[in-house]
């Protein structure tokens, strides 16, 4: 109830002057914008663009580079009895090969709602973190690729006292990628990540964003038969280097909520 009045608060105060100064601060420059039309004639969606988007200035076609530097944490006291947070290492830009290999180490280590309360899921993030709670917890990977760079790791939610034991357990698991997997465990992390991607381009909303963000980091959309292919094409060697590189990357850890318990950055390493 706090966090949605919070929300309701900080809304409240958007007012059309916001939003015309924000469109006016970030939808200047070509560079971060991509015009992307579903089910339209190209020309129709060009003269779209020529028509309300003609006072954006001249862009480069390449993404700026971004510095991941890292080494930085936040630990932020709210109210109630849980916590919830992230320890994010480097990713890779959207468009890129590294970006589907980490999608499959993702699957690998476990992703979507990997949440349980009695057990149920069996991704390798709940196995190691269950034993260390006895309330209900959410453990899984995440991969958020942008234009020039991305965040890759965990979220953790649980109750506060846990949330240390949660977050440990959930690390261990990632550092333990480094040694690779079975052949049977990559085919199906593959697999998942084919039918993710399949599952985004089914919707127009799905198809626009990863066709614009595409767009934009990597010059030109890829087709889901091209995502596809090039899925096919990932080895166990290249899971074992993304790995390696991920657990080398220097960390950043949030968290919120109920943190008495919460580990410091240095105690997971």
């Amino acid at each position: 109830k706090q966090w949605y009045q919070r929300r309701v608060a900080i809304t409240a105060g958007i007012d059309r002057d916001v939003l015309l100064d924000f469109a006016a601060e970030n939808f200047k420059d070509s560079n971060n914008i991509a015009v992307v039309g579903v089910g339209l004639d190209p020309e129709h969606v060009s003269n779209l663009a020529d028509e309300y988007l003609w006072s954006l200035e001249g862009g480069s076609a390449t993404a700026p580079s971004g510095k991941w530097t890292g080494h930085q944490e936040s630990h932020i006291d709210g109210a109630g009895s849980g916590a919830l947070a992230m320890c994010l290492v480097e990713g890779a830009a959207a468009g890129s090969h590294d970006a589907l290999v980490l999608g499959v180490l993702r699957h690998l280590a476990g992703s979507g709602v990997a949440s349980t309360k009695w057990g149920g899921s069996h991704s390798k993030l709940v196995a190691a973190a269950a034993p260390y709670t006895q309330n209900p917890f959410s453990t899984q990977c995440v991969n958020i690729n942008n234009v020039n760079s991305g965040m890759f790791g965990i979220r953790v939610s649980a109750a506060g006292e846990e949330i240390g034991d949660v977050l440990k357990a959930s690390v261990g698991v990632m550092a333990g990628l480094n040694t690779g997997v079975s052949d049977e465990a990559l085919n199906a992390a593959k697999n998942k990540l084919k039918l993710e991607i399949l599952s985004t381009y089914e919707s127009n909303v799905g198809l626009r964003a990863a066709t614009g963000l595409e767009s934009i980091a990597a010059g030109s959309p890829s087709s889901t038969a091209q995502l596809l292919g090039a899925i096919d094409t990932i080895t166990n060697d290249d899971v074992k280097e993304a790995a390696k590189r991920m657990n080398n990357s220097p960390p950043i850890l949030v968290s919120y909520g109920n943190v008495e318990h919460m580990p410091l950055q240095r105690e997971l390493q």
